[in-house]
């Protein structure tokens, strides 16, 4: 069998951009108080004209033709903070940000947007929401946001937050017209949503990260929680036969929705719900990277399903995918075979600082990284994948960290420029070439390639080159694919 059309968590996606300097705008932080890095999450995701288009934090928006190579769209607007919410209605695309008042309207889905309104309240005053998004039901409009319900609800508990929503004017789409009602809220006897990396405070739960999906009668409202910092960050899904105001009930099949606490890509909280080609349902998620600060992060999808009791649940994955498009008509597909082959499997490197040892960029953690001597001018990192048996090499998938990133003195991220060669014999003496991007210009911080079926005895990979003012590291050097028999 050839090659499919795969993906892998956590998403490739081409020119991530920094994320320190609004991580310091919104924490209040100074920049230079740590290290610039990349980050991209919270992502708001729409099907239309046949592509999804995405809208995440720190940079709007992508759009995908194929459902797994993004582009990144200049729509106009310099940034709209964290989790942008985007809707559909009467036949235009308004857009609202994290923790602002300024509502955007536009007749295409990629701008240009223009200033249309401030958020306002039943009472006419200008308000400010958190993680807010729209529904778009029939000719009405709804949107929820978080709310702090600390005041209004009587739990012994540090703090209340919960989901919010009202119905907007639909001539004035920045108007509410009544005030909001409280749909959820934190429940400390659901242990998933407590803060803390092990859910260790019962006494508080940041429930965030709202999104409203409407499949039939059915609405489902998808939240988040404990905190985006930890790998206990997950999704759950509550909903309502009634209406989308009311009614709402959790999940008592699938709750949390989505939750992935170990392995390479950790939690999956605050995202949304999509439908995607062929009839089939998605979920994009924010997961874990929290190295340089505590909100830097990375995106991951995965396909929903509905179970008998009309319930949505979803396995989140670290490893190959079928991709939306081919997952329902690809036959013999042996994808559940590729496992990696690669986790600790103590490379040889050809030379590594101290603490940056080549073990790092195979450790399935997205806090050590493999990093080689400045004085190094041809880095390599070889995996000896076996001798007496052989392995059917079907992706790979490199994690770059750019050490010595600097975007307030000119340090700009950039494409890595490497060879990823195979041993065709047990002995290692014959190496080929099996993939070539020693000209790459793409800039891919997550780079994942699916290749023809290869059989190989070992993998090195030959970094060629780097951005100006930019140190290579290795995150993750992950080969898929499946043991063989012994060619020789």
């Amino acid at each position: 069998m050839g090659k499919y059309m795969t993906y892998c968590n956590p998403l490739s996606i081409a020119d991530v951009k920094s994320g320190r300097w609004l991580d310091a705008k919104l924490t209040k932080a100074n920049e230079r108080d740590f290290k610039d890095y990349r980050s991209i999450s919270d992502p708001s995701v729409v099907y239309y004209d046949g592509k999804w288009i995405m809208y995440p934090s720190y940079s709007v928006a992508y759009v995908s033709e194929d459902f797994v190579h993004w582009k990144h769209v200049d729509i106009g607007i310099p940034h709209l903070n964290y989790s942008p919410a985007v809707v559909y209605f009467r036949q235009k695309w308004y857009l609202i940000g994290h923790g602002m008042t300024e509502m955007y309207v536009a007749d295409d889905p990629l701008g240009p947007f223009k200033f249309l309104g401030h958020m306002t309240d039943s009472d006419g005053n200008i308000i400010v929401t958190v993680d807010g998004c729209f529904l778009a039901d029939n000719d009405r409009l709804y949107y929820y946001w978080s709310k702090n319900f600390s005041d209004s609800v009587t739990l012994d508990v540090e703090r209340v937050v919960g989901t919010a929503g009202v119905e907007l004017d639909p001539e004035k789409p920045w108007q509410m017209l009544t005030k909001p009602v409280m749909i959820n809220y934190f429940d400390p006897s659901k242990t998933w949503q407590r803060w803390g990396e092990k859910n260790q405070n019962s006494r508080m739960g940041w429930i965030e990260g709202q999104w409203m999906y409407k499949r039939g009668t059915r609405y489902y409202l998808l939240y988040s929680g404990c905190g985006t910092e930890f790998g206990a960050y997950a999704n759950g899904i509550m909903y309502s036969d009634e209406g989308p105001l009311s009614g709402f009930k959790p999940q008592k099949n699938h709750d949390p929705f989505t939750e992935k606490r170990t392995g390479f890509t950790r939690g999956a909280g605050h995202g949304c719900i999509v439908d995607g080609p062929d009839g089939t349902i998605w979920t994009f998620y924010t997961s874990i990277f929290c190295f340089n600060h505590m909100f830097e992060r990375r995106i991951g999808m995965d396909q929903v399903l509905v179970d008998a009791d009309g319930e949505l649940y979803c396995t989140v994955t670290d490893t190959p995918q079928l991709a939306p498009g081919v997952v329902d008509n690809q036959e013999n597909a042996d994808i559940n075979e590729w496992l990696p082959l690669t986790v600790m499997s103590r490379p040889v490197a050809s030379s590594s600082i101290e603490g940056r040892e080549p073990i790092y960029a195979c450790d399935e953690s997205v806090l050590t990284w493999w990093q080689p001597k400045i004085e190094d001018k041809a880095p390599t990192l070889t995996f000896v994948l076996g001798s007496l048996s052989c392995y059917e090499i079907r992706s790979v998938r490199i994690v770059w960290r750019d050490v010595g990133m600097e975007t307030l003195d000119g340090i700009m991220p950039g494409a890595f420029k490497y060879i990823v060669e195979y041993a065709s014999d047990s002995k290692r003496e014959e190496w080929k070439t099996l993939i070539d991007d020693s000209e790459n210009n793409e800039d891919l911080c997550i780079d994942y390639r699916e290749i023809e079926p290869t059989v190989a005895y070992a993998v090195r990979l030959k970094i060629c080159g780097a951005p100006r003012g930019i140190q290579p590291g290795v995150v993750d050097f992950t080969v898929f694919g499946k043991c063989v028999k012994n060619k020789n």
